[in-house]
């Protein structure tokens, strides 16, 4: 088995080994499809807004290869009106690759990205992270 996670709750003494059923409930279709079929194939090939899903649910079963199949995919499709949301769930995951590339996107396009809806939507902490860390590499110069 391809998953240390899986491979330890299937055939380790935990509940999960005597179900003959899991629920996976918190992962859309789609993107729990991608996680299995990266199992049996090694490819991932999702849309950039699907593959940070999978990039968190790589990050809960511990499968950095995975990980690191979607940052690829997650660069790629960074844009101004994602770059908030992206940079808010590489804080939450502790993704730091992923949150300094989005960081140093975010610092060329400023202006752009403080001004979206999602940049809005923002927790205060992650506000004040993100603005601490611009003023740190001196965005803010008089």
């Amino acid at each position: 088995m391809r998953c240390t996670v899986f491979r330890t709750m299937f055939l380790g003494n935990w509940k999960e080994s005597n179900e003959s059923e899991q629920i996976i409930d918190h992962h859309s279709y789609d993107v729990f499809f991608a996680f299995l079929k990266y199992f049996y194939t090694n490819e991932v090939d999702l849309q950039p807004d699907l593959a940070l899903e999978l990039f968190a649910l790589a990050h809960f079963y511990q499968m950095t290869d995975l990980q690191n199949e979607c940052l690829k995919i997650i660069k790629r499709g960074v844009t101004v009106e994602n770059a908030a949301s992206i940079y808010d769930k590489a804080v939450l995951l502790a993704a730091e690759e992923l949150k300094e590339f989005v960081f140093k996107f975010c610092m060329e396009h400023m202006t752009a990205v403080v001004n979206t809806d999602g940049f809005k939507l923002l927790k205060d902490d992650v506000v004040k992270d993100f603005f601490l860390h611009a003023a740190q590499q001196g965005a803010f110069k008089k």
